[in-house]
């Protein structure tokens, strides 16, 4: 298993007092601006709950002392599990985390090399890629199925990740209907209500909407899954030129105020609510007004909101590692690599978006998963730093080569020479000569060739036959 939940923080773009400000900032945003809730049921939570109402504009206001009783509701430590232990994921403090997510609504088909749009089978088949790939550690559903009714999305889109890796799956919802259906579905799989709630593998998205506002549909989709107690992802995406100040600080002022606020409704739903606190947050392209997803202030937006996550001591949910190119390329390349190493080197949670996604986060590439599971892992080496004791410093083994000797045949190489370096399984090392015996190929063909492999031969830890027939049975519109 590849390095995983390396404690990241070593990269602090924004100082004590920036966090302050940003913090202050939002504080006054809570107090003098205010939060349109447009579902009257949330609306009313916050009422009863104390905080002050404009009921014609549909706006709630609050105190930064309501507001910070409120955060510290919420667990400041959560475990996203997998269908088996090795696979769990401790979500706290600096912890990092990278996987993929979505959603798409396109695949690079691997023998046309052209766009189509997705299917359920896609999303079968990334689910088991991913699950092959070990630096890659969750599973965000990447994929919408065009082939399935509308109406029945939601639980057939959990059980063809849920059918296809051990590794946690996470997946925005569409309807309250699809949202109890998979619980139900994820609890048949558990063995029961509370097994589910003791070890939960499965979790969702519900989104705020920026500026500064709760929906009708994602407000009620927040609080059924809160009610149920799954845990729970509320990102914000505010566009830097668009939905939000162009400014970068203006921008995490408002996600952060955002984010808070749909934390906060979780919380008064059910108290202790496990919550991500989450932000896609990037900026336009301001000559075009489109949303990037490779740009580099958007990792600079997720590296400054890991900061604000760990000021509230709230787990958090991030974006880094896209591309806006149409190919696996050499821009897609450096565009994901930019920003996964920014965001993981300064802590946060859970990385998410960070495999198999291109052009603005609409189309998916196999052939990509393939490639990011080398570029995670060598972010994850980044996150681990450097050990430095007398036993690392090597001094005496040093003293023994003395000058002009060579390390080769030391123990002491031997003994860290696997532990120390990272070794990508798709990045080609070899010389000219015995590259071109192996067909000079490129990286984007080699990782065609491996996904290929991958998806012949892997064979997923199955869900047990007795869960299967009952899934069957009892869940209307399933596709098992």
């Amino acid at each position: 298993m590849g390095l995983r939940g390396m404690p990241g923080g070593s990269y602090r773009v924004l100082s004590d007092g920036d966090i302050q400000k940003i913090h202050d900032c939002s504080m006054k945003l809570f107090e003098e601006v205010g939060i349109a809730v447009h579902n009257k049921r949330a609306l009313e939570l916050f009422h009863q709950h104390g905080a002050e109402v404009d009921w014609k504009r549909r706006v709630f206001f609050a105190s930064r002392d309501w507001v910070m009783s409120k955060v510290g509701m919420a667990p400041s430590s959560i475990t996203l599990c997998g269908r088996e232990e090795a696979q769990d994921l401790v979500i706290e403090d600096t912890k990092t985390y990278l996987g993929t997510g979505g959603t798409a609504l396109n695949v690079l088909d691997m023998e046309t090399h052209k766009r189509r749009p997705s299917t359920l089978q896609d999303i079968r088949d990334a689910a088991r890629l991913v699950d092959h790939l070990e630096n890659i550690h969750f599973f965000v559903l990447p994929l919408y199925p065009h082939d399935v009714p509308e109406e029945k999305v939601d639980v057939n889109r959990f059980w063809a990740g849920l059918s296809h890796t051990s590794k946690h799956v996470m997946g925005g919802v569409y309807t309250k209907e699809g949202v109890q259906d998979t619980i139900r579905m994820a609890e048949v799989i558990a063995g029961g209500r509370e097994a589910l709630r003791k070890r939960p593998f499965i979790s969702m998205i519900t989104c705020v909407v920026s500026p500064l506002k709760i929906d009708d549909t994602y407000g009620e989709l927040l609080m059924t899954v809160a009610e149920q107690g799954i845990p729970l992802a509320i990102p914000t995406e505010p566009l830097a030129g668009s939905t939000s100040p162009v400014t970068l600080a203006g921008n995490v002022a408002q996600l952060n105020t955002e984010a808070l606020a749909g934390l906060i409704l979780a919380q008064l739903v059910n108290p202790g609510t496990p919550v991500l606190y989450g932000s896609v947050a990037t900026i336009n392209d301001m000559r075009q007004m489109a949303y990037l997803s490779g740009a580099v202030e958007m990792g600079l937006i997720n590296a400054a909101a890991a900061q604000m996550a760990q000021f509230y001591r709230v787990p958090f949910y991030a974006t880094a590692g896209m591309s806006d190119s149409k190919l696996p390329d050499i821009q897609s390349g450096y565009e994901r690599a930019m920003t996964a190493v920014m965001v993981a080197l300064a802590g946060a949670n859970y990385i998410h978006d960070a495999a198999g996604l291109l052009e603005f986060a609409m189309t998916v590439s196999f052939e990509q998963y393939v490639i990011d599971n080398d570029i995670i892992g060598m972010v994850m080496r980044a996150v681990k730093g450097i050990d430095v004791n007398d036993e690392t410093l090597a001094f005496d083994v040093m003293k023994k080569v003395g000058p002009g000797g060579n390390f080769m045949s030391e123990k002491h190489t031997v003994r860290y020479m696997r532990k120390e370096f990272f070794y990508p399984c798709l990045a080609d090392r070899n010389n000219r000569d015995a590259w071109e015996a192996m067909g000079a190929r490129d990286a984007c063909r080699r990782a065609r060739k491996e996904a290929r492999r991958i998806l012949a031969t892997h064979k997923p830890l199955p869900v047990a036959d007795e869960a299967v027939k009952e899934i069957r049975s009892s869940i209307d519109g399933i596709v098992v």
